[in-house]
C-alpha cells in the first residue's frame, strides 16, 4: 500500500470510526502509551512515534495490519 493512501484512509477512519476501527484504535494507543519511542511535540500540541513521526491519534487508525502499521511491531491488531 502506498504510504500516501494509508495516511489518507488512517485520517478518514478516525474521523469516523467504525466500532471495529475504534476497539482496534483504543487497543494501538493502549500499547503506544507504554511505547519507549512516544513523543511530545509541543509546537503541534500532539504525541507522534519518535520512529516514524506519524501522530498517534491518526497513526492508530491505520488500515495496515498491527505489525506491518507499528514501525516497532508492537500491535498484534
Amino acid at each position: 500500500m502506498l504510504k500516501i493512501v494509508e495516511i489518507a484512509k488512517a485520517w478518514i477512519a478516525s474521523e469516523n470510526p467504525t466500532p471495529e476501527q475504534k476497539a482496534i484504535a483504543e487497543h494501538r494507543i493502549a500499547i503506544c502509551d507504554e511505547c519507549p519511542h512516544k513523543s511530545y511535540t509541543k509546537a503541534f500540541d500532539v504525541y507522534t512515534c519518535g520512529l516514524c513521526n506519524c501522530p498517534l491519534a491518526r497513526k492508530i487508525f491505520s488500515p495496515k495490519p498491527g505489525q506491518e502499521a507499528c514501525p516497532d511491531k508492537r500491535w498484534k491488531q
